[in-house]
């Protein structure tokens, strides 16, 4: 399984810290790595559009899963992530 962004995704993404973007960056390249990379992260049942979770210090990554793609949909801090 391989992680594609949305553009919301990549500003999310600028918006953050550089170190926090070199550590998230270092995350998810291990996460795919993984032979399954959901067992890292947590199902969402309530959410419209993203279909699981994987938790980054205080940060919450929004994915759908699509196919074998996982498309980042969010990446927010824990507090903002789930408003609409």
């Amino acid at each position: 399984m391989r992680f594609t962004f949305t553009e919301s995704a990549k500003r999310d993404t600028e918006k953050l810290p550089k170190k926090i973007q070199l550590g998230l960056r270092e995350r998810l390249l291990y996460w795919q790595s993984s032979e399954n990379p959901l067992i890292h992260a947590k199902p969402l049942t309530q959410h419209l559009e993203a279909t699981h979770r994987f938790r980054f210090s205080v940060y919450r990554i929004l994915i759908k899963q699509i196919g074998d793609e996982l498309r980042v949909l969010r990446i927010r801090h824990r507090k903002d992530v789930y408003r609409c």
